[in-house]
C-alpha cells in the first residue's frame, strides 16, 4: 500500500492505522462491524493483517493471530476495541493478554454493551501501553452507533464541497471539481464506507457522476446508486443510460429501477432496508440537502472548502447553511492541503 500523501493521513490517522482502516473496507461483514488489525515490529515493519469476515468467522485479533506470534516489543493497530465478550469467537481482550503483547493502538472504544470500555480497563490494569486513534471505527462503520445505541434503521450522512466564497458549481470551466486530490480521495473513502449513494437530479444531468469507489487499494466496493429524480416526466433516456441506478420519482414508471414516491405516507426508511441500505451518502446539490438538513435527517455532514473563490454559477445555499449552524454542531477541522473539511453531527 503507498503511504505517502495517504488521504488518510490529513485525518490524523498514523500510516499502520490508514493501512488496518483500507483492510477492514474491503471486508463485507454486516451486522457485525468491518474490523482490521495490523501487527508491526519494533523497526516498524508490518508482520502480520487480520480481518473480521463476518458473523461465524474469527474476529480480526483472532485471525491475526493465527498467521503471527506477537513479541513483547510488537505494537498492535486494531480498528476498534478489542471485544471483552466471548460468543462464536473467543474473547479477543483475553486472547491478547495471553500473548507477549504490551502495546496496542485502538481506534475506538466499542459501543457494544458486552464490550464498552471493558477491554480498554482490563488492558490498564494488565499494564498495557495504549494509545487512540479516534474515529477509525466511526469512518469504517458509519451505521454502528445508530445500529447499537439509537436503534435506528440506517444512518445518513451528507457531504458537500464548495469554494471559499460558498459556490458548488462554477460554470465559467468544464472542471467540475472545486475540491483538491484529497478532498477526492477522501470523498471515495466516504463512499466505500456506505452501502448507498444518493444524488438530485441536477447533480445527474450537470455533473454526470459515475457514483463509483475509485481507490486501487479497495475492491469490490459497489454502493447502491440513488437518484432522487422528482417530478420531471423526461427521464426515459437517462432510465435507460443509467441502468445502475435506482429513480425515486413523483410519478409512476413500468422501469423497474424507477420507485414512486408519490404516497405522502411513503417511508424513506423501509425504502432503504428494502435496498439492503444501512448507510447513505448523499452527495446532492441545494435541493436535496434543504430537505434533509431542515428535517435534520443527516446524522453527519461533511463540507469540503477550497481556499478559491468563485464568482459565476451555483452558490451553496444559505437555508442549508442556516439549517447547519442551527441544528448541526460541527466536529473536527481537517487541514487538506489548500482545503479544509469541516465535519457536522446532528444536534
Amino acid at each position: 500500500m503507498q503511504f505517502l500523501d495517504n488521504p488518510l493521513s490529513y485525518l490524523n490517522y498514523s500510516k499502520f492505522m490508514q493501512e488496518a482502516i483500507i483492510a477492514a473496507l474491503n471486508t463485507k461483514a454486516f451486522p457485525n462491524p468491518k474490523v482490521a488489525a495490523v501487527l508491526t515490529d519494533n523497526k516498524g515493519n508490518i508482520k502480520s493483517t487480520g480481518v473480521h469476515h463476518g458473523p461465524g468467522t474469527n474476529h480480526a485479533e483472532i485471525d491475526l493471530l493465527t498467521k503471527t506470534t506477537i513479541d513483547t516489543d510488537d505494537v498492535l493497530y486494531v480498528t476498534l476495541e478489542p471485544c471483552f465478550h466471548a460468543d462464536s469467537s473467543p474473547s479477543c481482550a483475553v486472547e491478547l493478554l495471553n500473548t507477549s503483547l504490551k502495546n496496542i493502538v485502538i481506534g475506538d472504544k466499542d459501543v457494544d454493551p458486552r464490550t464498552n470500555g471493558k477491554s480498554i480497563e482490563l488492558f490498564k490494569n494488565k499494564g498495557l501501553n495504549i494509545q487512540f486513534e479516534y474515529n477509525a471505527n466511526n469512518l469504517i462503520n458509519p451505521h454502528y452507533l445508530n445500529q447499537k445505541i439509537n436503534k435506528k434503521s440506517n444512518t445518513i450522512i451528507g457531504k458537500i464541497a464548495s469554494s471559499q466564497n460558498n459556490y458548488i458549481y462554477n460554470d465559467q470551466t468544464e472542471d467540475k471539481y472545486i475540491s483538491n486530490d484529497i478532498s477526492l480521495a477522501l470523498t471515495h473513502i466516504l463512499r466505500a464506507s456506505v452501502d448507498g449513494i444518493a444524488i438530485g437530479k441536477n447533480t445527474l444531468l450537470i455533473d454526470s457522476p459515475k457514483l463509483d469507489v475509485r481507490n486501487v487499494n479497495i475492491q469490490d466496493s459497489n454502493p447502491i446508486k440513488i437518484v432522487f429524480w422528482g417530478a420531471d416526466p423526461n427521464i426515459d433516456s437517462h432510465i435507460s443510460n443509467h441502468s445502475d441506478i435506482y429513480f425515486l420519482t413523483s410519478f409512476t414508471h413500468k422501469a423497474d429501477n424507477v420507485i414512486p414516491i408519490i404516497d405522502v405516507n411513503f417511508d424513506l426508511n423501509k425504502l432503504f432496508k428494502n435496498l439492503n441500505i444501512n448507510s447513505l451518502l448523499i452527495e446532492g446539490g441545494n435541493y436535496i440537502h434543504k430537505y434533509f438538513t431542515a428535517n435534520a435527517l443527516y446524522d453527519k455532514f461533511y463540507w469540503f472548502k477550497s481556499s478559491n473563490n468563485i464568482h459565476s454559477g451555483v452558490k451553496f445555499s444559505d437555508e442549508v447553511i442556516e439549517s447547519l449552524k442551527n441544528k448541526y454542531k460541527p466536529i473536527n477541522k481537517f487541514l487538506l492541503k489548500d482545503n479544509q473539511l469541516t465535519t457536522y453531527t446532528c444536534m
